[in-house]
């Protein structure tokens, strides 16, 4: 399994604890200072502030080299998307094989 940290806009309580139930290192979007893989938030806009050199990881370290932050807007979806979404970095297919 790959450690991931994701870090949570507050006021999405149970999406919190969804996500850590799956496994997922969960921390506050606002307050957390460290690397961080991924944010959640829900609404018409993001903000960027909330990303500072602290929270983007190393382009050399281990597991996160070649990462940056991978940004999931939550309005709409259910944890199960969400959760496929941090775990694949993949928004959606790129086109229905079906």
């Amino acid at each position: 399994m790959v450690f991931i940290v994701v870090a949570v806009q507050s006021g999405l309580d149970n999406l919190k604890q969804e996500l850590k139930k799956r496994g997922f290192e969960v921390v506050d979007l606002e307050t957390y200072n460290y690397p961080i893989d991924a944010i959640v938030y829900e609404g018409n806009s993001f903000q960027i502030s909330h990303i500072s050199r602290n929270n983007m990881p190393q382009m050399t370290m281990g597991q996160r080299a070649n990462y940056g932050v991978f940004i999931v807007n939550a309005f709409g979806k259910s944890i199960n998307e969400i959760e496929d979404m941090l775990r694949t970095r993949y928004y959606s297919p790129l086109f229905d094989l079906n």
